[in-house]
């Protein structure tokens, strides 16, 4: 209840969304503990969604969707009037809950990077202006199948309670999620490959009657696997012959981590080169630090703070003749300041 009480919402809003772990059954297609089987279910076989914990193991993913929400969430949210910024609503700047409005946007990005969607609950006051949002994790709220409303804890709220917005895409944990098993596959082949650099090894007799027990081979093993580990030396008897099988493949993990990152800038609609992935082209580009600068914001970060910047830009939201917009000043800038962009409080 904690959390819950530092929002500070309308009582029916806090009832709702007072248990985390509710026993109700919820919609196949929620976030909620019972998401595998319904998978199952639809699609047959063994299937397992990739989670977000698995994602964010990922470096690629972790770097793109820090660029992403850690630079978009440090923008203040500003108000026009056509193109005249005016004074902002409190709730932009502050709120009364434990969670920052930088946070509030930060993990309103990452709902839209790996699920598509994010929800906000709102506390309104008199003609319903907004008094303050409070970000509703992922796991806690779904969308309703058949009425396509919106379900807190498996309850349906009221239109007015929530404000939902949709991602310019559908979730990375949607559309990557083969890319991200390759990747952690990678990752793990890559480890083990560490672990023991060598291919594989057969230590073959070619004694017929050496007459080895099973715990004598078993140590021979052992002897040979901790020193492949150490790097060292291993000794074999006469009758002992080593044999490699296999080759060591260096070109999968270093071409392949790399076309890992691409893909998954791709994903994100990101420069490669921000995640440290680099194309055949690369060393004959010629790029200003300003021009890069002016291409993350035009073309990766407007792509995901648009929908954000429109869907507060609704009436429900902001009155008419009024629009609500990211204050990318302090990004456009060639030359940067030695502190971050202003904000009220």
């Amino acid at each position: 209840m904690a959390v819950w009480d530092a929002f500070r919402f309308a009582s029916r809003l806090t009832a709702l969304t007072a248990d985390p772990h509710p026993t109700a059954i919820r919609s196949p297609w929620s976030a909620g503990s019972l998401s595998k089987v319904a998978y199952s279910d639809i699609f047959g076989g063994d299937f397992k969604a990739v989670t977000r914990a698995e994602a964010m193991k990922v470096p690629a993913i972790v770097k793109g969707r820090a660029l992403i929400t850690g630079t978009l969430s440090r923008q203040p949210l500003a108000k026009f009037r056509h193109d005249t910024k005016i004074t902002a609503d409190p709730w932009m700047y502050r709120t009364n809950s434990q969670v920052s409005p930088q946070q509030r946007m930060l993990w309103t990005l990452d709902d839209l990077i790996f699920y598509g969607a994010a929800l906000w609950a709102v506390q309104r006051g008199a003609g319903g202006r907004i008094l303050d949002a409070v970000r509703v994790p992922k796991e806690w709220w779904s969308v309703d199948p058949d009425s396509l409303g919106i379900l807190v804890n498996a309850q349906p709220v009221d239109a007015d309670e929530v404000i939902y917005f949709e991602g310019p895409q559908d979730g990375l944990l949607d559309i990557a999620s083969d890319d991200i098993r390759a990747a952690r596959a990678m990752s793990k082949a890559w480890a083990n490959r560490v672990d023991s650099p060598v291919p594989l090894i057969e230590l073959h007799s070619t004694d017929t009657n050496s007459g080895l027990e099973d715990d004598e081979v078993d140590e021979l093993i052992e002897t040979w696997e901790t020193s492949r580990r150490r790097g060292g030396t291993a000794y074999t008897p006469a009758e002992i012959e080593t044999k490699v099988h296999g080759q060591t493949p260096t070109d999968l993990f270093v071409e392949g981590r790399n076309a890992s990152r691409i893909d998954f800038a791709n994903y994100l609609n990101l420069p490669g080169e921000l995640l440290d992935g680099s194309t055949a082209t690369a060393s004959l580009t010629y790029s200003t630090q300003e021009g890069s600068r002016n291409e993350l914001v035009d073309y990766s970060l407007s792509f995901w703070a648009t929908p954000v910047a429109a869907r507060l830009s609704m009436d429900d939201v902001t009155p008419a003749g009024t629009r609500l917009d990211f204050d990318l000043e302090y990004l456009s800038t060639p030359t940067q300041p030695a502190q971050g962009p202003a904000r009220e409080d």
